[in-house]
């Protein structure tokens, strides 16, 4: 266990072995995430027969336990037992899905057999909501604030490697056995390796809660302090629009790729996983460094800024033309997305107070599982199998143009991206971060030199 993180920022033996084992899990788990919600979940409801808007529900679910994340939080908060709360809630949210995974071979009758998806999908994520808040507190006790640029970079970076292999093997696997005897072999084997990310929590380190508060307040005057945090608010109004921004298109990249582009999955895993991936890994501990030197809002308005273009590419693609196109895309995203997912982290991170830092990170959570994931995830939906084959029509009657129906969502996508760029992100405060201008003029003086 010691040989997994570098030793050159962490030098309490005690600390890295828990670091270690927070790194350990996540290689394991990134697998079981990249297949529920990634290419595997998608071609499982292609499959099955669900089209676009059940399809969205499907993965709008497990994110819906946002919505119980603030009494997840009141229970954190008051029982303190911050590390048995994170092992009960992790298997309960883990463990719905070898059901899922068994039960399409058992039972023919689909719309039966959707709900009982839903059912354990909502059994699911009533997990996840206990599960993200104890995370979220956890590690903002456990990782010092001076490293956690490069602790989480060097996180990401492991489980971008996992991540490359897993999706090669689950790719070239799905194409060799099709139908869904497949992607119930591919759903137990992930849900196996999700459990075993949660078991290496048993041997991290939970640090004393701070704070002693108990939540004697009543619930609303707690929700309008998170609400009214003059920092914490601001983040939280961007991370809601900037998530609803890239949700309502994100859920079918991977429908698009398979049902339009005609990609298998072994080729979606080559171009898109593979190519995303080696970028991630060469260039996220160059943005932890980042960080730490500079700030994340720099960082943010950086990578927010490229990535907010990247959707409008997806619509040059055609099942001819696709390769260059999506080999541009991964590297661009590749690059760029690092930057947003750390910057993203510590910001929710710095922007709360130490002192019942659940219950602010469970409004945000309440937020974005909400509003920002689950509402576009079916919103998105909604516009491909409703809204988009009447704009079609229209284009095609008054000015000869024809979209394909996901490219509606795409271009929506980039158009609210830099929405929430240019009139969000912009308004938050970050202590000690530098402007884009003094990272420019730092750029020059070691140049010069």
């Amino acid at each position: 266990m010691k040989k997994i993180l570098s030793s050159d920022f962490v030098k309490d033996e005690g600390l890295k072995k828990s670091l270690n084992y927070v790194i350990l899990g996540v290689c394991f788990g990134i697998v079981f995430f990249n297949t529920t919600i990634g290419t595997p979940i998608a071609g499982f409801a292609k499959e099955l027969g669900f089209g676009d808007l059940i399809y969205a529900i499907m993965l709008a679910l497990p994110v819906l336990g946002g919505a119980i994340q603030l009494y997840a939080s009141m229970v954190l908060e008051k029982t303190k037992k911050r590390k048995l709360i994170f092992l009960i809630s992790g298997f309960l949210h883990r463990i719905p899905w070898l059901f899922i995974a068994i039960l399409p071979l058992i039972i023919s009758e689909r719309t039966f057999l959707f709900y009982i998806i839903v059912f354990l999908l909502i059994v699911s994520s009533l997990g996840g909501a206990f599960l993200n808040v104890s995370f979220m507190s956890w590690m903002g006790d456990l990782v010092p604030l001076e490293i956690r640029g490069r602790f989480f970079s060097q996180r990401s970076m492991l489980a971008t490697i996992s991540s490359l292999v897993s999706g090669l093997i689950i790719g070239k696997f799905l194409d060799t056995v099709p139908g869904l005897i497949g992607f119930s072999i591919v759903f137990i084997i992930s849900t196996i390796l999700g459990i075993l990310d949660i078991s290496c929590f048993f041997k991290v380190y939970d640090p004393p809660m701070k704070g002693n508060f108990t939540y004697n307040e009543s619930l609303i005057m707690m929700f309008k302090k998170v609400l009214t945090h003059s920092k914490f608010s601001k983040f939280l109004v961007f991370a809601v629009t900037f998530q609803f921004a890239l949700n309502i298109a994100g859920p079918f990249f991977n429908i698009y790729m398979i049902k339009y582009l005609k990609m298998s999955f072994f080729e979606i895993a080559l171009y898109v996983q593979l190519i995303n991936n080696l970028t991630v890994i060469l260039f996220i501990r160059i943005w932890g460094r980042i960080i730490d030197k500079f700030g994340n809002k720099p960082v943010l308005l950086i990578s927010t800024s490229i990535i907010s273009f990247l959707p409008l590419l997806w619509c040059l693609t055609t099942p001819n033309n696709w390769l260059f196109i999506i080999i541009l895309l991964q590297i661009l995203a590749g690059i760029f997305w690092p930057g947003i997912d750390l910057g993203y982290n510590n910001l929710a991170l710095s922007l709360s107070p130490d002192e019942n830092r659940s219950f602010y990170i469970a409004v945000l959570n309440l937020f974005v599982s909400s509003f920002g994931i689950a509402l576009a995830y079916i919103f998105g939906g909604f516009i491909i199998e409703n809204v988009a084959p009447l704009l079609n029509l229209y284009l095609r009657n008054y000015f000869k143009i024809s979209l394909v129906d996901y490219h509606y969502v795409f271009i929506l996508s980039a158009i609210l991206r830099f929405i929430s760029l240019k009139f969000f992100l912009t308004k938050i405060r970050e202590e000690k971060s530098y402007s884009l201008y003094e990272i420019k003029e730092d750029i020059i003086k070691k140049v010069k030199r």
